[in-house]
This record gives structure tokens, sequence and C-alpha cells, in this order.
């Protein structure tokens, strides 16, 4: 398979429109994507607003234009549109260098624009554009001979991966691999010879874009329509399969993966290694953590050869450069900077490339735009951890608040949502809090740590750094957002965060809450932080049965204990014959739902007072039950042997909860 040719064009747009057109106009399969679409004069332009509709494509020749600024979503995405023997053209039109970036805007928070903000990313690029090793160059080829692969051939690769997935045909299933790898066509191969044996067969993916090359695949093959089924269809769905792929799995809440593992006797994930959507190999980490925690077995498959370019393609390896770089434990860093902002950057290349790289292997959904975003957004600082020379650990932490009064009201109307600054916006717009805005905040928004130092105390180390640099600002909090888990909100608890607010809403990347904590770091916010917590404490119980019924009992313990409560809450009290009912219930033979709103008040009385506690099985199975997220259809899964057994432990539990209760 050939390499793929790349040129760069410095001259006026319909110049560089021109030599396009002249040269490779007489191809069925080009594609023009800019800003200045002009549909009279080609059919084969496109806006940036419907690149998503690319995934699968594959084309001859690709214009780029990037005259108006660097669109790096774009640039991932056609990078691998472009065929063996093709040809790939950047335009950045004359004097680029010095022209402003609109795409800037995209990265700065309220109230910086393009227009008074200097962007550094772009200097980086143009490097990369210019090094030795850039397989771009301002000579256009006359000719371009691209490949076409033969349909229905298979490598030895995909054969195997095949082979060794359909001879159990059972379990679960990981396929990673980079772009270009045939991982679709794989996938096709495999669902077409699972349906032609009469199995019953599936494929799903977040949406039907993710998965229209495996379609057109499918198609190919049987002369059939590919068996897509939503994600959320299948959950809800009481059908079983023999087979379920899950294409592009890092696109799915981490929730819905771990449900649709029961929907099949044999289930396959895959994710691209690296790609516009995001890091296939975060999410492989954390999910086989998961996993692994439930003790889930799973087998990993890998497609390392390229069959869409020719191996060591010089446009594959100058994009990885840029933007997928792997992080290297032995890498060794000659200097060592605590905290790095904006136009320092430019200083440390390679540092930056490993921060990146750490950041991508521990956030799932890390993309290409977030490296842009770390250098570009003047607010973002990155705090480093180094072990031995070796980078270890990063935090991004964001400068927010100080809004205007004005601003703040807005907000507070729900009349203005100014770029950037989540937290005082939130505590505006959400919980009312009029004072919000005026604060000091640094948002930590993510910690990655080294994978085989975790859990030694890094995170912490850099929460120290952090705090320690905050105070010598003036800075008032300390603030973070996250998707909920009983694991981070320990955390966070450990190093005495407040919880002040809960997302009414899931997070579409991990299908959790986001749950929002504060430290103050001065006597005036650490007052507020406390009252804030309280007004939160307040409306908890009762969001808790009106919305948040489907957080886990143990999330929803461990939520509870980073709340402050306030001198004299209003408690909510057992009655005398709510303590008959559950009596009769415990030792006697009234039935269960007879005592659900007994119960309900018994638990939410014990969880108001911190009495219950989230590494306790008994409590979890106790609050489970009162709000019934927790059933006697649960029995075997938490390891009863049956019914009887689940009612009677859980008997044995509220009888400890009442004689607590009698004893004060």
């Amino acid at each position: 398979m050939a390499h793929r040719r790349c040129v760069v064009s410095y001259t006026d747009w319909h110049t560089t429109l021109d030599q396009f057109t002249s040269r490779y106009g007489d191809l069925s399969d080009t594609l023009i994507v800019t800003h200045a679409v002009d549909k009279a004069e080609a059919s084969n332009q496109i806006n940036f607003n419907t690149l998503k509709r690319q995934l699968g494509n594959s084309y001859s020749a690709v214009l780029l234009d990037l005259s108006k600024g660097i669109h790096i979503s774009a640039l991932a995405i056609l990078a691998g549109t472009v065929r063996g023997g093709g040809v790939f053209v950047l335009h950045l039109g004359p004097d680029w260098l010095t022209q402003p970036d609109q795409e800037l805007d995209r990265y700065l928070p309220w109230p910086l624009t393009s227009h008074d903000h200097e962007g550094f990313y772009k200097t980086l690029f143009w490097q990369a554009i210019h090094a030795g090793d850039s397989p771009f160059s301002t000579v256009w080829p006359n000719s371009i001979e691209p490949v076409l692969r033969s349909a229905g051939t298979l490598t030895v690769e995909q054969e195997n991966v095949i082979q060794q997935i359909v001879t159990s045909l059972s379990g679960c299933h990981f396929l990673i691999a980079a772009r270009g790898r045939g991982k679709s066509y794989a996938l096709a191969e495999l669902l077409a010879r699972a349906s032609q044996q009469g199995l019953a067969c599936a494929c799903t993916a977040s949406s039907p874009l993710n998965i229209a090359s495996l379609a057109e695949h499918y198609v190919e093959l049987t002369g059939t329509k590919a068996p897509f089924k939503a994600a959320d269809a299948l959950v809800s769905d009481s059908s079983q399969y023999d087979l379920l792929l899950v294409d592009e799995a890092a696109s799915l809440p981490l929730p819905v993966l771990e449900a649709l593992i029961e929907k099949a006797n044999c289930i396959v994930f895959s994710s691209t290694d690296y790609g516009y959507e995001g890091s296939g190999k975060g999410f492989g980490i954390r999910f086989r953590q998961q996993l692994t925690k439930q003790s889930i077995a799973y087998k990993q498959h890998r497609l390392k050869h390229a069959i869409r370019w020719g191996e060591n393609d010089p446009l594959e390896n100058w994009l990885d450069a840029l933007l997928f770089k792997e992080y290297q434990v032995t890498n060794q860093c000659s200097d060592q900077p605590k905290c790095l902002q904006g136009k320092e950057w430019l200083s440390y290349p390679s540092l930056l490339d490993q921060a990146f790289a750490l950041l991508v292997s521990a956030h799932y959904q890390t993309s290409p735009e977030n490296k842009r975003w770390m250098i570009d957004d003047p607010s973002v600082l990155t705090y480093c951890l180094y072990e031995q020379k070796r980078l270890v650990g990063v935090a991004l932490v964001t400068a927010e608040g100080e809004l205007p009064e004005e601003l703040s009201q807005a907000v507070m109307e729900g009349t203005r949502r100014p770029r950037g600054h989540l937290i005082p916006q939130s505590l505006l717009a959400h919980e009312g809090i009029q004072e919000a805005g005026q604060y000091r905040y640094w948002r930590i928004s993510r910690i990655a740590i080294a994978e085989d130092v975790q859990r030694q105390g890094l995170g912490s180390q850099l929460l120290n750094m952090i705090e320690h640099d905050a105070k010598q600002q003036k800075v008032d909090f300390l603030s973070t957002s996250f998707a909920a888990t009983v694991d981070v909100t320990h955390f966070w608890r450990q190093a005495n965060f407040t919880g002040v607010r809960l997302g009414t809403g899931k997070d579409q990347a991990s299908g959790a809450y986001s749950l929002m904590m504060l430290k103050g770091l001065n006597p005036t916010s650490q007052e507020l932080s406390k009252a804030w917590s309280q007004g939160f404490h307040r409306d908890w119980l009762e969001t808790l049965c009106l919305n948040l019924r489907d957080l886990s009992p143990e999330l929803i313990l461990s939520i509870h204990s980073t709340l402050t409560m306030g001198e004299n809450p209003h408690i909510i009290k057992t009655s005398t014959k709510d303590v008959s009912d559950l009596t009769y219930f415990c030792q006697h033979h009234r039935p269960f739902d007879a005592i659900r709103p007994a119960l309900l008040r018994l638990t939410m009385q014990q969880l108001q007072q911190g009495k219950l506690l989230s590494n306790s099985a008994d409590d979890r199975l106790l609050l489970g039950c009162a709000i019934n997220t927790v059933t006697e259809r649960d029995a075997h899964k938490l390891g009863f042997s049956g019914k009887k057994a689940f009612y009677q432990q859980l008997k044995h539990i509220i009888s400890l909860q009442l004689n607590q209760l009698k004893n004060g």
C-alpha cells in the first residue's frame, strides 16, 4: 500500500482551489472542506459543521482550508479519510502566522476574544508543518495513484482476530485499533458470519454515524441491512443476543456499557486507539479496571497494521507526533517546571506531549482539542509532579470568577451564559447564590497520575501544591466538578472539600451525575462554603427521592458524607406508629409494601443524622430498599440464596436501627 502525499499552500484561496481542481478534478472521490463553500462551483465542497458525516469515508484527494484558523478535529478526521497513494492538501494562505485565528474564540473564557488575546498553539502547529520530518511540501504532485483495496479481502491479522472471537463466541472482548486498520471491516465480517449461522446478532454505537463504515461493509457482505439498535433501546429491551458488537465504545457512558454486558452471550467492545472523538486508550484502561473490580473476565485484541495506507505512513506519523504521542514511562525531563501556562509551553514541547499523553490515559474522552485548550486558554494552569526526573502527575486548574454584578444578575436570571466560569455560573444559575459571582475560584478540572504509581498519595501532593499557590494568589476557593463515583467522592472528601451541588442530569461521557465541591481558603470563604453546603443539605433528601433515585446506595452515602449540617437542622422524625409498623414487619408478617413509607422515614432520619455509612453493606441495603433502588429481584446478585434470605437480612438490619433509635 502506498504512502499519502501532503501539500501545504500559502497562496490565496482561489489559486489553491484552482490548483486542486485542475490537478485532481477528474477524480470521482475528492473532498473540499472550507468556510467559504461555493456550491455553484463544486458539488464536493462542505463546511466544518458536517465533518462527522465523513467518518468511515475514503477519498483520493482532500483539501482542508485552515486559513481562518486551526480546526483540530477537522484535521484529525480528514487526515484519516485520505487513502494510500492519495493527496492531502492544507490551505493556510498568505501571512498565515500573523493572521487572526477565528477558531481561538472557542477556547477562551469570558471576557476574552481572539481580537484581544494571542494564541500560542498556532506557533507549535507552524513549527510542526515546517519540521524536518514534516510530510508537507509546497510542491503539488501532478498525478496521484490512490490505491483501492479489493472488496471482500481480509488481512491475516483481521482473520486471526475474527477466529479468536468466533471460536468460543462467548465472554467479553475488547478490539482496539488506530484509524486505518480495518477495524470496521473486521467487525462487519464477524457480524456477517454470525448472522449467516442463524445466530441472534446486533450492533450498536452512540450514533448511527459511528457505525456507518461497518454498516456499509455488512451490506456488501450480506446484501441486507446491518442489525443496528440504539444502545438505550438494547438496555431497556428484554431480548438476549448471541453476539453484540459495540463500535466506538468510548463514546458511550460506562454504566450503559456495563448494562450491555448482560444482553449477550458474546460482546465485543471496539474503540479507536486515538482519534478525533477522544482516546480509546483511556477508555480501555478505565473500563477494564471496572470489569476487573466486578470479576468479569475479558480478552483484548489489537489490529496493528495499516491497510488504508502504507506502513510507516508519513502523514500518520506526523499527526501522531502532533496530537497523539504515547506517554513514555522512561522519559526523563531535563527541566522540571512546577506550573506552566500559555506561552510558557513553547519552551517545553516535549513536556507538553508527555503531560497531554498522561491526561489521555486517565480521562478516556480527552480529545485533541484539549491539547490546544491547555495552551491557548490563559485561565488554565497546568501543575506537574515528578519522581526521579519522570513526569508522574498532571493537574489542570482553571481560574474562574470575579464576575461583574450586572453579569452575575443576568446569569441568575438565565439571560446570559458567558463562556467558562463553570463554578460561579452554576452556583448563580442553579443554586441561586447571589454573591457567588464575585469570588475567585481555582477549579481543578483534571488530575492524572501515571498508572504504575497510583494510590501512593501523588494526587494529594498535587492538591497541596495547588492549594499553597492559590493561597498566595489570594484565591477564595478551590473547587472541582466531577462525575460522581464513590472512589472519586472519597478522594475529594479526604482533601476536605465540601459538597455544594449535585447536577440533575447525567454526564454524557460517564453516565454519572456531576458533583460540585468547594474548599474555602480564608476565614470568609470557609464560612461561605459551610453555608452553601448547608443549603444543599436542606434540599438533598427531597431531591434524592424526587429525581435522583437511580444513584447507588453506596454513592448516596458517600455524597451525604461531604455535606455540612447546620446548627439547628430540621430532622425527619420517625413516629411511634412507624416504629410499631416496622416492628410488626420484623417480628411478624406485616407485608413489606405496607411499611415502605415508615421505612423511608426511618432511613432518611438515620441518613440525615450521619448514622449510615457507605462502607457498610447493611446500610447500603437498607437505603436501597427504602428508596426502591434495591428489591427482592436483586437477591441473587447481592449474594442471597433467594427472596426469603433477602427479607430475613433486611428485617435484621431494621431491627438494629430500631434498637439504635430506642437507645438514642
